[in-house]
């Protein structure tokens, strides 16, 4: 989180410098509050994320890592269409119909299906108070640049973009490091 803070960070203000070697008025405070506000959403998108995780790793729900591989092959591929290895067998056993499979598999999906209770009580997490703020914040400085009549709209959309691509990028250089 550290390393994709300082990324964001030397990018705003490479960000300011070029705004203001190649543009006027309007392109730095386009560039600098979407840029900003588009930083802020990231951040706090990434904080409510790993406090979710946090919360269903502590109540049990996720898994611990070196989870069951076969656990998720039986999840996605659950009647094993898509291996490409032939099942070892003396040929005797019997297939499945396919309207039996399908029923079987009608059957998984609808004891699958959430509540409404269960999908509100999921849903809170992603209301988060920061992430809340920072869209606000977004959608007030748009407002206030259209009612300036500062809104660069190239300027705005690129530098509403470079905070994810950054923080994206940020990320994967991380990860190549811990490979």
């Amino acid at each position: 989180m550290k390393a994709t803070l300082w990324t964001l960070a030397v990018g705003g203000v490479l960000l300011l410098l070029v705004t203001f070697l190649f543009g006027d008025r309007a392109v730095i405070a386009s560039a600098q509050v979407a840029y900003w506000s588009s930083a802020l959403v990231v951040l706090a998108s990434f904080q409510s994320y790993r406090r979710m995780v946090r919360q269903r790793l502590e109540a049990g729900m996720i898994p611990e890592t070196g989870a069951d591989r076969d656990l998720i092959d039986r999840i996605e591929d659950p009647h094993d269409l898509y291996t490409d290895t032939e099942t070892e067998g003396d040929g005797t056993e019997e297939k499945k119909p396919v309207r039996e499979m399908i029923r079987e598999e009608k059957q998984r999906i609808k004891a699958q299906r959430r509540s409404p209770l269960q999908t509100a009580r999921d849903a809170v997490p992603a209301f988060s108070l920061w992430r809340l703020g920072a869209y606000g914040l977004l959608a007030v400085g748009f407002f206030f640049l259209q009612s300036r009549h500062w809104l660069h709209l190239g300027a705005y959309l690129i530098s509403l973009a470079l905070p994810v691509v950054l923080a994206v990028w940020s990320l994967m250089r991380q990860e190549g490091r811990h490979v």
